[in-house]
């Protein structure tokens, strides 16, 4: 994914692109934005993927992803309009991201026919049925905080990646917090902490970013003393597409005394 550096939206949880996903498909339909002779024409399988969507209500989930449901339901009308929004982000589950994407597409009219062919009618795209399945590395009460990795606006050049940019753009690497994180945790702009998981732990200093949701962290995968942070996610990967899941890692946060720091 790449980082946002803007503070007019708050992201959803890593790993629940599939009930977001779900939940604009369930919205489009309710609001009579489907394309239904499209749907007719050109697909099969909309009413399982009718029953599918169902349950996922804009109040579930927003529980779930942490997005507002009024943000979620201006999603789902703005997809239905000819310029909408798009992109998937990687891990274990990413097929399945692409699949429910995908449905959207078909759901509003704007996907191409595989081939598929039902009973020497006109060749048919199916709509994919996948459910979610959650990040394999659960956040629990000694791991609490959800980290997702990826780069920031303005890391994407060559210059970077021989070791230098004049982005004004780019900063150190650090963990980014959102302000409620920060103040629970103690920790201004600077502070030094230690991040853990379940596989290894570094420290890094802290930048509070008020896009961050509570709960919710975000690391570059280019971390300081050259500790790449993908060591320290959950050894896991997609199934088809053999993406690793670097982005949906538990962490605990630890404040380093100033002492530790300095020694």
């Amino acid at each position: 994914m790449t980082k946002r550096q803007t503070g007019l939206t708050r992201p959803l949880d890593a790993g629940t692109d599939v009930p977001m996903a779900h939940a604009i498909g369930r919205e489009i339909i309710h609001a009579g934005l489907a394309d239904r002779a499209f749907i007719e024409r050109a697909t099969i399988g909309f009413e399982e993927y009718r029953q599918l969507v169902e349950p996922w209500t804009l109040s579930l989930t927003e529980k779930v992803t942490g997005v507002p449901a009024a943000a979620i339901r201006e999603l789902a009308h703005a997809y239905s309009r000819p310029c909408r929004p798009a992109g998937v982000a990687e891990h274990r589950n990413g097929t399945e991201d692409a699949d429910a994407l995908t449905n959207l597409s078909l759901l509003t009219g704007r996907a191409e026919t595989d081939g598929t062919s039902t009973a020497g009618r006109d060749p048919r795209t199916p709509f994919r049925l996948v459910r979610h399945d959650p990040p394999v590395d659960l956040t629990d009460e000694r791991y609490p905080v959800r980290l997702t990795t990826g780069r920031r606006l303005g890391s994407h050049n060559t210059s970077v990646q021989r070791g230098g940019s004049a982005s004004p753009l780019r900063r150190d690497d650090c963990i980014e917090l959102g302000p409620e994180d920060a103040e629970h945790y103690g920790v201004v702009v600077g502070a030094t902490v230690r991040v853990s998981t379940r596989h290894g732990s570094l420290v890094a200093p802290v930048w509070v970013d008020p896009a961050l949701r509570p709960g919710l962290a975000f690391m570059t995968m280019r971390v300081p003393d050259g500790v790449d942070i993908n060591q320290l996610t959950a050894k896991a990967s997609c199934p088809v597409a053999a993406a690793a899941e670097f982005e949906a890692a538990a962490i605990r946060i630890e404040k380093l005394p100033v002492a530790t720091v300095r020694s």
